[in-house]
């Protein structure tokens, strides 16, 4: 069986979350290993009617998988870029977007991303690069900190260059490495002229620095201090683009660059800083603190978000990416939330959704226990300033039922 013209070569397939392709997409043998070799189920596969053609199906994971013959780009159901891209910046305090809204609807998430990340490290390092000192042991002409008494006794014979050991300023340290790194992820990909001259740029300013296998553990291991203070926004997008970019093997030599980021998760991480921020500092907002649910034997629990006034624990809210169609929240999730305000020992409790397609009671109360359960949807259809507007509400919400 031949197959349909709009079926046999397909350059680019865009999807939208939780969206299954129109139609069926030829792939090849080598293809659906790759694909199927997504971790995490990031990109369903379902073979169709069509001999070698298979239907697409997006999950809550957005962004891109590049094989060398289709690219297949998972939008965001937030219509604006905007406002994506403001969520990889939460609790940096970065990122003054233009007038030119059209711009944003012309890119797709991967060059929005890559552009803010060069743009916050451009800015970043453009009066010159953080350095600091790191132990070095090298053989030398003349002698530079100490001598390597232990090498001179093990090697008596072996003294010239002298072993020295000193401390070495430098700018071949962990922050300029993660930087270095993502910047490298980025040039992998087919973004734009204007990006490519940027990104060559920062490695030509980070030349000298070391390459890094192990980027993710540098950066679990950075403190931050005065001297790093400003390179703070830039190493928060490096390790999300350092998450999100990978490669896939796959069957037959192929290979597909992958930037994949969970949508679910960043809405999490993002209601938490903006609240975080907005709440600070008459209530201190914790996410994801052990609960205990039992006495014995322990379990434990962890709330999206834990409110707290002073030492005293005064709200729980639970944070949900995706609604049910007909604006209601999950039976599943009243009872997660109500196991937490009974641990808790709260009268109240909230969860939080990322929109509704109908607007859903906004309290229930439980029978027996007359814990109160507020639903607060967030509509992230409108620009960057809607969507802080309707930020600001949230906050002012939990202001006073606490």
């Amino acid at each position: 069986m031949s197959l349909p013209s709009d079926t046999r070569v397909a350059d680019v397939v865009k999807l939208r979350e939780y969206e299954t392709s129109p139609r069926p997409v030829a792939l090849n043998v080598a293809e659906v290993s790759v694909l199927r070799g997504l971790p995490g189920g990031r990109l369903g596969l379902t073979p169709s009617d069509e001999p070698g053609c298979y239907l697409l199906q997006a999950t809550s994971w957005v962004g891109a998988v590049v094989l060398p013959r289709l690219t297949i780009q998972i939008l965001p159901k937030v219509q604006d870029l905007r406002t994506v891209l403001t969520m990889f910046t939460s609790g940096a305090g970065l990122v003054e977007w233009g007038t030119d809204g059209a711009a944003y609807d012309q890119s797709d998430l991967v060059e929005g991303v890559a552009g803010l990340l060069l743009r916050t490290t451009n800015g970043a390092t453009r009066r010159g690069l953080v350095h600091g000192y790191r132990a070095a042991n090298e053989r030398l002409p003349v002698i530079r900190g100490r001598m390597d008494v232990q090498q001179l006794a093990a090697r008596p014979w072996d003294s010239w260059p002298v072993p020295c050991r000193f401390d070495d300023f430098t700018a071949d340290i962990p922050e300029n490495r993660i930087l270095l790194a993502a910047v490298r992820h980025v040039l992998r990909w087919p973004v734009g002229p204007v990006l490519r001259r940027m990104a060559g740029e920062l490695l030509q300013r980070l030349e000298g620095v070391g390459d890094s296998p192990v980027a993710m553990t540098e950066y679990d291991l950075i403190r931050r201090t005065p001297l790093n203070q400003h390179y703070q926004p830039a190493l928060t997008l490096a390790r999300l683009v350092l998450e999100g970019f990978g490669l896939t093997q796959g069957a037959g030599g192929l290979t597909a660059q992958t930037f994949l980021v969970d949508m679910n998760k960043l809405f999490e991480k993002w209601i938490g800083d903006e609240l975080r921020a907005r709440l600070y500092p008459t209530i201190e907002v914790v996410e994801q603190m052990a609960v205990p649910l039992s006495v014995s034997p322990a379990v434990t629990m962890n709330p999206d978000l834990v409110f707290l006034r002073g030492t005293k624990t005064v709200f729980v809210a639970d944070v949900k990416y995706k609604l049910t169609g007909g604006g209601l929240g999950r039976t599943s999730d009243y009872y997660q939330l109500l196991a937490y305000t009974t641990a808790l020992r709260l009268r109240r409790g909230m969860l939080i959704y990322c929109r509704a397609d109908l607007a859903p009671d906004r309290v229930i109360t439980v029978v027996g226990g007359n814990q109160r359960l507020h639903t607060h949807p967030m509509d992230l259809s409108g620009s960057p300033e809607v969507v802080a507007e309707a930020l600001d509400a949230l906050a002012e919400s939990i202001r006073k039922l606490t």
